[in-house]
């Protein structure tokens, strides 16, 4: 799908803050202070890193910042979103009393779509599957902008997650990230660094979609977050990039032109043999339960 059969240029802002860690309160306050700032940038979205309304490292404090998506403290951004839409990470207080880490997209005074991370890192020193219930599903959507999916850090390490939400439509895959440092390169970057932006252009190449990665800064309980958050066209090109290690708004904006082109001269999306795939991943998947 090409961006609801329109050609108009999509102004994106992407807001790589600093989170407080465990303070929705004060978070809110930064939210509602960048999210403005994207209105008077005239910006038709604003997008931010994953858990940005809690902080990453919470461990029990899980379930002081947790929020049902009616949840009162919530409704900043439904009003917000009737000027711009808006994509902010935070503790899903689940129907079941579950945790998530979720994303939620918000536009037209509504929540729209949300996303819950499926791949939740539990080794080193991640710790996601001690406190989350993990996602069970990757769905595109329909916004005003164009048809979009949203995937959380570690879902972005399975190639499948961004080719599933491909092929069920997508033409925007939005990363939200609270990508850790580890390491140093030659070139005085984190090594994981590089690993993150090959993955960001692969994707973009494989999905012939375009890749809007949000990554947060700051440092919570020994861990840094290295911003460099980035627009990456369907042909693997670096539209954007905002700094490392420095709060920023990154200001860019999609030219749909560039996703008809890509996606006319290759059709990896379209020949795609889902039939082949699905039957592959079954005997596969069966060959496991017989281990």
């Amino acid at each position: 799908m090409i961006m609801k059969e329109t050609l108009n240029k999509i102004k994106i802002s992407v807001a790589q803050i600093s989170c407080i860690l465990g303070d929705v309160d004060k978070n809110l306050i930064k939210h509602r202070e960048y999210i403005e700032q994207a209105i008077g940038q005239k910006s038709n979205l604003v997008v931010f890193p994953e858990l940005s309304l809690s902080g990453y490292s919470l461990k029990d404090a899980v379930y002081e910042v947790a929020l049902a998506d009616s949840d009162p403290k919530l409704d900043m951004f439904r009003e917000f979103s009737r000027k711009i839409s808006i994509v902010v990470g935070l503790v899903e207080l689940g129907e079941g009393y579950q945790f998530y880490n979720s994303t939620f997209f918000f536009e037209n005074g509504e929540l729209v779509a949300k996303h819950r991370k499926v791949y939740l890192p539990t080794y080193a020193l991640f710790e996601e599957g001690r406190y989350f219930s993990p996602g069970t599903r990757f769905r595109s959507f329909s916004s005003k902008l164009g048809e979009m999916g949203m995937l959380i850090c570690e879902d972005m390490w399975h190639p499948t997650s961004g080719v599933i939400l491909a092929q069920d439509g997508a033409s925007v895959l939005l990363v939200s990230t609270a990508g850790i440092s580890r390491g140093i390169d030659e070139s005085e970057h984190p090594e994981n660094v590089r690993t993150w932006e090959s993955l960001n252009k692969s994707l973009a190449i494989s999905t012939t979609s375009f890749i809007l990665f949000a990554n947060r800064v700051g440092v919570e309980d020994g861990l840094t977050f290295w911003g460099g958050s980035e627009l990456i066209d369907p042909q693997g090109n670096r539209v954007a990039k905002a700094p490392y290690f420095k709060e920023a708004m990154l200001n860019t904006e999609i030219d749909p032109l560039l996703l008809k082109h890509a996606r006319m001269s290759t059709t990896l999306i379209s020949d795609e043999n889902i039939t082949l795939v699905i039957d592959e991943l079954n005997r596969i998947n069966q060959k496991r339960k017989e281990y």
